[in-house]
C-alpha cells in the first residue's frame, strides 16, 4: 500500500549555478538596482524597459519585458511581479514570482551570492512551478 510520501505528485523546480566575475556586492547589485537590473534582465532577443524592486523582506518588485523587435511599441509587455519573502543583502534573495504570460501560477525564487575564485558563485533555485512547460 502505498503512503503518502509515495504517493505525493513531485514538485517541478529548476536550478541555476553560474561564475559571475564580478564581487559578490556588484553582483548583488545586479539584482537589487533597477538601473542595473534594466540593463541585463530578460532572455535573448528581450529589453527591460521597467523594474521597480523595493527589496526588503515584504516589499513587492514589478519587471516588464518585452520582445527587442517591439522595444518602441506598447504592445507584447509581460510582467513579472511578487514579493520579497527573505533578504540578507549580499547573500540571499528570496521572492514570490507571479508572471502574466503564465497567470495563477505564483512560484518561488531563492538566489544565493557566495564568493568563489575568480568573482562571484550565483546559485538560482525556481520550484513551485506547476508545468514542465512553465519550468522550460
Amino acid at each position: 500500500m502505498p503512503t503518502l510520501e509515495t504517493a505525493a505528485v513531485p514538485t517541478l523546480m529548476l536550478e541555476q549555478s553560474r561564475i559571475i566575475r564580478a564581487p559578490r556586492e556588484r553582483v548583488y547589485e545586479a539584482w537589487t538596482k533597477p538601473e542595473i537590473l534594466k540593463q541585463w534582465f530578460g532572455p535573448t532577443h528581450f529589453v527591460c524597459p521597467n523594474a521597480s524592486l523595493d527589496v526588503r523582506e515584504g516589499g513587492s518588485y514589478s519587471i516588464d519585458v518585452k520582445p527587442l523587435s517591439e522595444a518602441n511599441s506598447p504592445h507584447g509587455m509581460a510582467t513579472a511581479a511578487g514579493t520579497y519573502t527573505k533578504v540578507v543583502p549580499n547573500e540571499l534573495l528570496q521572492f514570490t514570482w507571479d508572471p502574466t504570460w503564465n497567470p495563477g501560477e505564483v512560484s518561488l525564487v531563492t538566489v544565493t551570492f557566495a564568493d568563489a575564485r575568480g568573482g562571484t558563485q550565483i546559485n538560482i533555485r525556481h520550484e513551485l512551478v506547476t508545468s514542465e512547460q512553465s519550468r522550460d
